[in-house]
């Protein structure tokens, strides 16, 4: 059997950046593009190894959960290990209902395309079968990679360092005007974090010199929030002011903080 190395890999590395694209658009996560590039071009290079290696069922069964935990860390690092295993687990059903779904595109395209690929030679070109199937993948890849790319250029965020009760926290925020909220004690502005994150857990702890109460007003009624001041904020390296303030939401867009553009 002939095996073109450039196909196998051009096939598995699509299928994978499309399961880790789907798995961070099912579970609201930051799309990281590298990481998932780098991610892909992984699973396409053992998809290589597995066919031209041969190894007992048992080391295979193995060394591909292996290279796929290694995938799944460098696609999505997550501190957590339960929302890691949870990506890890969505990204394994996701592959298995693409490529059940490939596999049926595939035999469908050889029944219709018999008689053309009767006329061409194994050895020397590719099937039109197979020509077909990895020019609909790189086009699927080149929409989705369009789309995520242009649909988060415009969206601006920003790297946080955050040091509280002697604890350095770093994760990245999503920027937006629409917070506008203020400590109205000292006027600086309030970053909010999700209450599941880290920093968010960690505000519930801090001693009563270290908390602010900041009100708000919103659609479904006033009230206030309980926020910390750290010992210091850092926005993309630089130094700044604010106040820290855990609320009830899963995430801002993805990320696990808002930031007013005015820190920006």
């Amino acid at each position: 059997m002939t095996v073109y190395v450039d196909v196998l890999f051009a096939v598995n590395f699509s299928m994978d950046f499309i399961s880790f694209f789907i798995c961070a658009v099912v579970m609201k996560r930051k799309i990281y593009k590298w990481r998932m590039l780098l991610a892909a071009a992984i699973g396409g290079i053992y998809g290589v190894f597995e066919v031209l290696c041969t190894m007992h069922a048992l080391i295979a069964a193995v060394v591909a959960v292996l290279v796929s935990f290694i995938m799944c860390f460098v696609a999505y690092y997550e501190k957590s290990i339960k929302r890691f295993t949870l990506m890890y687990t969505m990204y394994w059903g996701v592959s298995a209902t693409l490529g059940g779904v490939m596999s049926l595109l595939y035999n469908f395209l050889n029944k219709i395309l018999a008689e053309q690929i009767k006329n061409y030679s194994f050895a020397k070109v590719y099937t039109g079968a197979r020509f077909f199937i990895i020019a609909s993948l790189t086009a699927i890849v080149s929409m989705l990679f369009g789309r995520f790319y242009s649909s988060k250029k415009d969206v601006k965020h920003a790297h946080l360092e955050i040091k509280m009760d002697g604890k350095i926290y770093e994760f990245d925020a999503l920027c937006d005007s629409g917070n506008m909220l203020t400590e109205p004690i000292s006027g600086k502005s309030v970053i909010l974090v999700t209450k599941s994150s880290d920093i968010g857990r960690a505000i519930g702890n801090v001693s009563p010199k270290s908390r602010r109460y900041i009100p708000y007003s919103a659609v479904g009624g006033d009230g206030v929030i309980t926020g910390a001041l750290p010992e210091y904020v850092k926005i993309d390296g630089s130094m700044a002011d604010a106040v820290i303030a855990p609320i009830e939401k899963k995430n801002f867009a993805g990320y696990e903080a808002i930031v007013p553009l005015s820190l920006v």
